[in-house]
């Protein structure tokens, strides 16, 4: 095997380990990062509903408390889900741009190989 080959297989291998860590490792690594956060604001949650319900009937500034602990739970559970739909849409643009570049190199290495099987063999003088 000639060297040229030998580093384009060494090329090739680290091309598909780098994608591969970045596919799994970086996507779960931020899928789980957004679980424990959703996990933890899942229990604030119920403790705050709980209280609510303790003290939604002894005064009015209580209530309004209550209701305005509510609207916040809805707010940040409107900005998780949005975190997990942009942690989608960017592993998305992601695979696109990963298969763009591996079609631009395989198209390129066709390119090169076709232009170099035209080529007349050069005379020797």
């Amino acid at each position: 095997m000639a060297y040229n080959d030998f580093m384009n297989k060494v090329r090739h291998w680290d091309n598909l380990s780098a994608k591969w860590l970045m596919r799994h490792f970086y996507f779960t690594f931020f899928q789980i990062v957004l679980v424990v956060i959703f996990l933890f604001w899942f229990i604030n949650t119920l403790n705050i509903l709980d209280a609510t319900y303790q003290t939604a009937d002894k005064s009015p500034l209580e209530h309004f408390l209550a209701l305005q602990g509510i609207n916040s739970i809805i707010i940040t559970f409107l900005v998780l889900l949005n975190s997990f739909w942009m942690l989608y849409i960017f592993n998305g643009f992601r695979r696109a741009n990963g298969l763009l570049k591996d079609m631009s190199y395989h198209l390129s290495k066709m390119h090169y190989r076709d232009r170099n099987a035209n080529q007349q063999p050069r005379a020797k003088i």
